[in-house]
């Protein structure tokens, strides 16, 4: 984990959630990692990324969503955001549609849950292969340029989630209707 206070209650109650895990300051977590996931309040997404310098080779993963703020005049996803601090970065948009509980278990009845992925290849690639391991039905659904969509799909699931009262156990599934 990358956290700006390492030693909080918080931190620790996250590393005893995850057998062996450590945590680090951001720059700290990301070096020479291969993938590295930005799943912080919309709000923090600057300073995160701030705080993580240059990320090298390491695919930073954007699962963050624009949860009561608004995008700044002109920006269209979160990971142009991440862009303007970072341009060489390998951004890559995705976990952004589930709630987190979902990652222990990625399952609706019999079926996993969908989880569709934008980024650029190969590093899409790479993460729906993360994702496929973990237990989801991952999709890579088009470039960054989609990454939008995602948002979208994003603040679908948080309305039925929270506001029309299915709460946070809920999920989308693909549905294969014989090649249909």
């Amino acid at each position: 984990f990358g956290a700006r206070d390492v030693g909080s209650d918080k931190v620790r109650a996250a590393l005893d959630s995850v057998p062996g895990s450590s945590a680090d300051a951001p720059a700290d977590a990301v070096a020479g990692a291969d993938l590295a996931v930005v799943a912080v309040p919309f709000a923090a997404v600057d300073d995160v990324i701030a705080a993580i310098g240059d990320p090298g080779g390491t695919i930073l993963v954007d699962a963050t969503n624009t949860v009561g703020a608004a995008l700044p005049d002109g920006v269209e996803h979160i990971a142009e955001l991440i862009h303007r601090t970072h341009p060489d970065a390998v951004v890559v948009k995705a976990f952004n549609t589930i709630g987190a509980e979902t990652f222990l278990d990625p399952v609706v009845g019999d079926q996993r849950y969908f989880l569709p992925i934008a980024g650029p290849a190969p590093a899409a690639e790479t993460v729906r292969e993360l994702a496929e391991a973990m237990g989801f039905d991952a999709l890579v659904v088009g470039d960054i340029d989609s990454a939008g969509l995602l948002e979208d799909f994003a603040r679908l699931w948080i309305h039925l989630a929270f506001r029309n009262g299915l709460g946070r156990d809920f999920g989308f599934v693909r549905v294969d209707r014989g090649g249909r």
